[in-house]
């Protein structure tokens, strides 16, 4: 099973999703949403208290499920919106036609509501992946390493990211702290709210991998 993801489930009518709910609760995933049980829309969980909002937290993907067709948002909807602002991959399962989020979605769910949201999430770390290679390549480049020759692996942890690099050959401290910069670079420019970015490197000195310094910095919101 893949890491466990933290989904924000918006539904146009109350119990429209519940079906999907417990797709994602039995696949092991964490389901989160905007408001109760007896909401009418307003307010949501993030007016009564912001720290209660889903997107306060790292949320890795959104999924809005819709009943019917409807060029407008319904009132329940306000999360999707609230969704695409924090950058959050948004997946839809819904009729098409006239739909007023189709610009923004990163996919739409044809038949495995769990399969798609585990693909749009990790889409939007692979993109991500590759913005920060793009980045440090020429850092790379001045201590004699290709890009194709550095892992970068990227994984949420609760309320923060964590980017370690693997590099074949012994850095400078400078080095690893221009790394460092060109991720939260990478971060701030990929337009989402990911919390704080914990960024450590491991090279090939001596016997075996020795960690960097790591730099922990909290990236602000876009």
């Amino acid at each position: 099973m893949t890491k466990p993801l933290d989904v924000l489930v918006i539904e146009s009518h109350p119990g429209a999703a519940a079906e999907a709910w417990r797709a994602l609760e039995a696949a092991g995933h964490h389901v989160f949403r905007c408001y109760d049980d007896d909401s009418n829309g307003f307010p949501c969980l993030g007016v009564i208290d912001p720290a209660e909002c889903p997107l306060a937290r790292r949320t890795d993907v959104a999924l809005l499920v819709r009943l019917r067709v409807a060029p407008r948002p319904s009132a329940l909807e306000q999360g999707a919106t609230c969704a695409i602002r924090a950058g959050v991959p948004l997946v839809e399962a819904g009729p098409e036609p006239l739909d007023p989020f189709e610009p923004w979605l990163a996919a739409r769910v044809d038949d495995n509501v769990v399969a798609t949201c585990e693909a749009a999430s990790d889409t939007a770390i692979g993109e991500l992946r590759r913005e920060i290679l793009r980045l440090v390549a020429p850092i790379l480049f001045s201590a004699g390493i290709v890009t194709s020759q550095a892992l970068c692996r990227i994984e949420p942890e609760a309320t923060r990211l964590h980017v370690q690099f693997d590099l074949p050959a012994a850095v400078t401290t400078a080095v690893k702290q221009a790394l460092a910069v060109r991720v939260l670079d990478a971060v701030r420019g990929a337009g989402r709210t990911y919390g704080p970015v914990h960024v450590s490197v491991h090279d090939a000195r001596g016997a075996g991998p020795h960690p960097s310094r790591d730099t922990s910095q909290s990236v602000p919101s876009a």
